[in-house]
């Protein structure tokens, strides 16, 4: 009797945990199991360089490519001949990424006030016009941009299987724009998502106008006592001669545009779609407006 009473009354913990059991944490509040917000998008692939006390955390279409290059050459790495630089960082541990390096040296570098820790922004309209141009323009047909640019041909067209025919006629930037504003803006796509999506996690100690890179030139040969050079990668448009103006762009088919690399960005912003657009990107702006002064 004394017996029976002594197992009812034993500590479940007494009892031997089943071999296919999902795991218990030990404490409960530990939540190990759980990537930390330093190894999830985007914040993963921000690059730290140990030996030049360096962070920086790419934003697509932002001179990201050359920034890229340049802080893993910083770091030691470089790519094959003819090797993407993502592809080289996303595919191999180069030590360079928040997600190839445990949390507590991350955290150790974005509290120690030595480090330069910087980010590239943009107009996001300005951004937003180059990616259209890239993607949905001059390289719409090329099979590899299908995985970026598909979900969007997608959700305006409604259908599910999409044909060669759809990226040919293509979408006009009426229609991409529309997209963007009926999305929330986490769920967008790297590439047009709003710059403020990547911040936070980072404390950053320098953020620069895109189009203003040579006082990042500058103060990194300072930070590291070395020079360096930016290389200049991906335009998407023109830059060497004065814009075109083009009313009909928003609403023209890709083959319908001359020379879209050429036009300017108000060409594809019309009154009512810019003020909607402005509303929607305002945190970019602000930020925008800050770094400009910050450069000034």
């Amino acid at each position: 009797m004394i017996d029976k009473l002594r197992q009812t009354l034993a500590p479940r913990s007494a009892s031997p945990t089943p071999p296919n059991a999902p795991h218990q944490p030990a404490h409960p509040y530990d939540f190990s199991h759980i990537p930390s917000p330093l190894k999830r998008p985007p914040t993963c692939q921000a690059m730290m360089v140990d030996d030049h006390k360096l962070i920086y955390l790419p934003i697509a279409k932002n001179a990201c490519s050359s920034l890229k290059r340049m802080v893993a050459s910083l770091g030691g790495v470089e790519p094959e001949p003819g090797e993407d630089i993502h592809h080289k960082l996303d595919a191999n541990n180069t030590g360079l990424q928040f997600e190839d390096r445990p949390d507590h040296e991350i955290r150790l570098a974005l509290s120690d006030p030595s480090w330069m820790r910087f980010v590239a922004i943009r107009n996001p309209l300005d951004r937003l016009v180059s990616v259209y141009v890239e993607k949905f323009v001059y390289n719409r047909n090329i099979p590899g941009q299908a995985p970026t640019i598909g979900p969007v041909y997608q959700a305006v067209l409604q259908k599910d299987d999409l044909t060669p025919e759809d990226f040919d006629t293509g979408l006009t930037f009426r229609e991409f724009a529309e997209y963007i504003l009926a999305e929330q803006p986490e769920r967008l796509n790297a590439h047009w998502r709003p710059q403020s999506e990547y911040f936070g996690h980072i404390p950053f100690t320098h953020v620069y106008d895109v189009k203003q890179l040579d006082r990042l030139a500058d103060d990194l040969r300072a930070h590291i006592g070395q020079d360096i050079e930016l290389p200049r990668m991906n335009v998407s448009r023109e830059k060497t001669s004065e814009p075109v103006y083009h009313k009909y762009a928003p609403d023209a088919r890709p083959a319908d545009l001359p020379n879209a690399k050429t036009l300017s960005i108000e060409s594809f912003l019309p009154p009512g779609l810019r003020a909607r657009l402005e509303e929607y990107f305002a945190t970019d702006l602000t930020l925008h407006h800050l770094a400009q002064r910050s450069n000034n």
